[in-house]
C-alpha cells in the first residue's frame, strides 16, 4: 500500500472490528459506549482503576527514556526526520515519559541490519519485521508481549482481535501486525482502455479459460503488443495462478495445505506435486507457445510497471487486493483494472509478515508497547508517522473527508517524508491520499472480513529440525520453478524431474515435520 486510505473515525473502526472479530486468546473487546477500550476482564470497578493507575505509574514515572525504533524506508535520513520525531514526542509526552528516535534503514540493507541488531544485543526498543517473528522468538531475540499487550496496548487488542493469533509463537504473542490486506486472490491485472476495446463484459470472466479468451481478443486488436509480463522480475509469468488455493505453511519450500478445504484431516503436501500445479504448468506451456508472454520473461529486468508504462504490454497475472488498481495506475501511469479468478483466502502468513516487535535488548518494554498503542490508536501520531509534517510534506485538501495531497509545487521526490502506510501500524485511522478511492478504506475492511480463512489460521511452522532440508529444497525450486511457470519446459517431463529433485533434497522430511506440527496444533485447538 502506498500513501492511501480513507480516514475513518477511530470509533467507527473499533465498532467494525468489534462486530467482525472476537478478541484473541486472553484478550477481550470491552469497548464501552464512549469507544474507550479496556484490558481483558476489566470492568468499571475499583480493580480497573487500580490497573490503570499501575500502568500510569510505570509510564509516567519521572524517568524519561529514549526508545530506538527501527523501520525500513527508501531514505535513511529524510529531510523531515527531526521534525517528525519532535512532533511525535510532543504528542506522547503527556502519557509516556519517553521520546522516540526513528532509525530508518534503507530497504536493501534492512533484513541484514535487523538480524545484526537483534543478534548483537545492540540497543533497540521497537523493530519492524517483514517476515514472521518465529525465528527471532526461537532465538530469544525478541520478547513475548502477551501480558504487556493486555495492560499497555488495550486499543491494539480491541482493534485487531483474532488477527493477533497470527503473531503468536507457542501460544505467546511476539508482535503486533500492521494493517494491510490480510488475504490474496489471483487474477488478471490489465490496462482498462484496451480491455474495454475487446467488448467483453468483465463479470463474465470467471476462469483462466475466460482470461485466455480475453488475451486472444487483445492479440487480434494489437498483434504487436506483449500480452503478459511477470508480476515479479525473475519469476514465472504464472507465478500467482494458484494464489487462494493453498496456504503455504513453509514459504521457502512450497509445503502447504489446501486453504479452501476445511477438511477434518488436514494433509500437508508439496504444492509442486498437486494436480493444480500440473494444470498451471500445462497452461504456461500452452500460453507460451501461443506467444502470450513477454520474450525471455524470466530474465527480463524491467518491472511490470515500466513495461506497462512503455505502452507495449497489456497486463500481468497477479495477486489482487483492495488498492491494487490505484497502486498499479499510479505506478504505471496507465488506468488499470482487475479481474479476480480465485477465492480470497486469509492465512497466517498474509498477516504476520508485517509486524512490530520488542527486542530482548529493550529495557523499557512497557513504554515501548504503550508507544505502539498510541501509534495504532492516536490519529495525530499515526498521521505524522505516515505522512510527515502538515503544510510541508502534505496539505489537507478536504478536512471533512480527511483528504490530503502534496503541497503546491511538490511531489514524491521533493517532500521530506515518505513512509508506505502498510509500515505505519494502523493506517486505518490515517488520512486518505487524494489519488485513492473514497471507499478505499472500507474496501480493505470488507475484503479482510469476507476472505475465507485457512483451516490452519494461526499455525506457524517451526523450521528448527529441517533447516538443512529447506536450504536444499529452495535451491531446487530456484532451478525449476520460474522456467516451468513461464512455459519454457514440457510440463510432463519438467514437473516430474522437479519433484524427483525435490524428493532427493529432502522435501518429504519437511512435509512429515509439518504434518506432525499440524496434528499437534489441531489437537491443542480442540
Amino acid at each position: 500500500m502506498r500513501k492511501e486510505l480513507r480516514i475513518v473515525s477511530l470509533l467507527s473502526v473499533l465498532l467494525v472490528f468489534a462486530i467482525l472479530f472476537t478478541a484473541c486468546g486472553t484478550y477481550a473487546d470491552n469497548t464501552g459506549s464512549s469507544g474507550t477500550s479496556k484490558a481483558a476482564g476489566s470492568t468499571e470497578t475499583e480493580g480497573s482503576d487500580t490497573a490503570e493507575n499501575r500502568a500510569g505509574s510505570v509510564l509516567k514515572d519521572g524517568n524519561p527514556v529514549e526508545l530506538d525504533l527501527y523501520v525500513p524506508g527508501p531514505n535513511a535520513n529524510p529531510a523531515s526526520l527531526t521534525e517528525v520525531e519532535s512532533t511525535i514526542n510532543d504528542l506522547i509526552k503527556d502519557k509516556i515519559d519517553a521520546t522516540v528516535k526513528i532509525n530508518i534503514i534503507e530497504w536493501g540493507s534492512y533484513a541484514d541490519q535487523l538480524n545484526l541488531i537483534l543478534s548483537s544485543g545492540e540497543k533497540s526498543d521497537i523493530t519492524f519485521t517483514f517476515s514472521s517473528t518465529t525465528t527471532f522468538a526461537k532465538n530469544g531475540q525478541i520478547q513475548a508481549i502477551t501480558q504487556l499487550a493486555q495492560e499497555y496496548a488495550p486499543d491494539i487488542c480491541s482493534q485487531f482481535g483474532n488477527y493477533l493469533d497470527a503473531c503468536k509463537v507457542d501460544g505467546e504473542l511476539y508482535g503486533f501486525p500492521t494493517f494491510h490486506e490480510y488475504a490474496y486472490r489471483a487474477g488478471l491485472v490489465c490496462r482498462k482502455d484496451i480491455f474495454e476495446q475487446t467488448g467483453i463484459d468483465a463479470v463474465t470472466v470467471k476462469t483462466w479459460s475466460d482470461v485466455e479468451n480475453v488475451l486472444k481478443k487483445v492479440h487480434e486488436l494489437y498483434p504487436d503488443m506483449y500480452l503478459l509480463t511477470n508480476a515479479e522480475t525473475g519469476m514465472g509469468a504464472l507465478q500467482y495462478v494458484n494464489t487462494g488455493i493453498f496456504d503455504t505453511i513453509q514459504n521457502d519450500t512450497g509445503v502447504a495445505v489446501y486453504a479452501n478445504k476445511n477438511q477434518d484431516n488436514i494433509e500437508v503436501l508439496s504444492i509442486y506435486s498437486t494436480p493444480e500445479y500440473m494444470d498451471l504448468a500445462k497452461m504456461a506451456y500452452d500460453w507460451n507457445k501461443k506467444g502470450y508472454f513477454v520474450p525471455d520473461v524470466t530474465t527480463n529486468t524491467e518491472t511490470r510497471q515500466d513495461m506497462i508504462r512503455a505502452g507495449n504490454t497489456f497486463g500481468f497475472i497477479g495477486q489482487i487486493h483492495p488498492g491494487i488498481i490505484d497502486q498499479e495506475t499510479n505506478n504505471s501511469g496507465r488506468e488499470m483494472m482487475t479481474i479476480p479468478i480465485t477465492d480470497a483466502v486469509s492465512a497466517t502468513g498474509n498477516i504476520n509478515f508485517a509486524q512490530y516487535m520488542i527486542p530482548t535488548a529493550c529495557k523499557n518494554p512497557e513504554k515501548a508497547v504503550a508507544f505502539l498503542n498510541m501509534l495504532y490508536s492516536d490519529k495525530d501520531v499515526q498521521n505524522t508517522y505516515a505522512y510527515g509534517i502538515k503544510g510541508k510534506d502534505y496539505v489537507v485538501k478536504d478536512e471533512g473527508n480527511g483528504i490530503i495531497g502534496y503541497p503546491e509545487g511538490k511531489d514524491g521526490t521533493s517532500i521530506g517524508w515518505n513512509m508506505e502506510t502498510w509500515l505505519t501500524g494502523n493506517a486505518s485511522i490515517s488520512y486518505i491520499w487524494e489519488t485513492n478511492s473514497p471507499s478505499h478504506w472500507q474496501n480493505y475492511l470488507t475484503f479482510n472480513s469476507q476472505a475465507i480463512k485457512s483451516p490452519l489460521y494461526g499455525f506457524v511452522y517451526n523450521i528448527t529440525n529441517v533447516q538443512n532440508e529447506i536450504a536444499a529444497v529452495n535451491n531446487v525450486i530456484t532451478k525449476y520453478r520460474a522456467v516451468i511457470e513461464s512455459g519454457y519446459a514440457d510440463p510432463d517431463e519438467s514437473v516430474a524431474a522437479f519433484n524427483k529433485e525435490l524428493s532427493n533434497a529432502g522435501i518429504q522430511k519437511i512435509i512429515d515435520e509439518g504434518q506432525q506440527q499440524v496434528n499437534e496444533f489441531l489437537a491443542a485447538r480442540k
